[in-house]
This record gives C-alpha cells, sequence and structure tokens, in this order.
C-alpha cells in the first residue's frame, strides 16, 4: 500500500483475549482476534488467488514469530515495555 493512508489499530491483550479459526467446507476460513472490546476477524474472498496463500503464510510465519518472543520475554522475567519495541519489524503482508 504504498503511498496510501494506512489506518493502525492496538490491541492491548490480556488473560481474557482470544484467537479463533473457523474451518468450513463450503466457504472460506476465519481467523478472528478477540481483545477488550475490540474483535477483528480476517475473511477471505470466495475466490482465493496466490496472493492470498501468501498472505495466510505469511500471517502463520509472524504470528510464530510473536509467539517465539513473548515467550523468550516471559521466560527471561522481562516486563516488555509499552508501544512499539525492537527494531526487529515484520516483512510480510501480514505484519
Amino acid at each position: 500500500m504504498a503511498g496510501g493512508r494506512r489506518s493502525a489499530l492496538l490491541l492491548p491483550v490480556d488473560s481474557t483475549s482470544t484467537s479463533e479459526f473457523q474451518s468450513f467446507r463450503s466457504r472460506t476460513p476465519l481467523f478472528t482476534v478477540s481483545a477488550g472490546r475490540v474483535l477483528v476477524t480476517l475473511a477471505l474472498p470466495e475466490r482465493l488467488g496466490a496472493s492470498d496463500v501468501e498472505f495466510a503464510r505469511s500471517l502463520a510465519e509472524q504470528a510464530a514469530a510473536y509467539a517465539t518472543e513473548v515467550e523468550r520475554l516471559y521466560r527471561s522475567g522481562r516486563r516488555p515495555s509499552s508501544g512499539r519495541s525492537s527494531g526487529r519489524s515484520g516483512k510480510g503482508r501480514a505484519a
């Protein structure tokens, strides 16, 4: 989305936050993240293309990297700082 406007949404997660994947026989899957009073659902067009597969793979890779970092912080006993932190940036479409 080069040169266009971009919206940003920060979802602070806590012990009540959830994520859910739903698969259906006759339609594309849904992936939902719920945090606080916000519910975000990712839905795909009915006709899938290669870019949709690329997005899903990138989403999975970025989510795995996020989980690894959260676990590292937890095991180290460090409190993460609020807001955006590490100099790393996800380069996939899902970041």
